[in-house]
């Protein structure tokens, strides 16, 4: 386990998550692996990018927007996996756990953000 893993459980839920949306990403049909498919892992990515920066700011109101742009990532990723769901290019077994997992992960984040404005 490297440092960001062990100092940051929220980076390592999200990893996981990250690996299974792949998994399920690579499923889908061709005619989508250049629009839902790519706002989906862009979405992601975006997501990792924000959980490490609000890892390295110290000032804390450049913490809160950075959660704040994670929680509004979050959101966004919910309502694409239910228009896959509601496509069926997922199943109601896949939408179930993904969405449990980003509901963990959005759990974690609204932690994180209430420790932030204690500060």
């Amino acid at each position: 386990m490297n440092k960001i893993e062990q100092n940051l459980l929220i980076y390592k839920k999200y990893t996981d998550l990250y690996y299974y949306a792949y998994h399920l990403l690579e499923k889908y049909p061709k005619n989508e692996r250049f629009a839902l498919t790519s706002d989906i892992k862009n979405s992601m990515n975006s997501s990792l990018k924000l959980i490490l920066y609000a890892q390295k700011v110290f000032e804390v109101k450049d913490k809160l927007n950075y959660l704040n742009l994670l929680d509004a990532e979050l959101m966004y990723q919910r309502f694409m996996i239910r228009i896959s769901y509601d496509k069926k290019y997922i199943s109601q077994n896949n939408y179930r756990t993904w969405s449990y997992k980003i509901s963990e992960i959005g759990k974690m984040l609204g932690g994180w953000i209430k420790s932030c404005q204690k500060k």
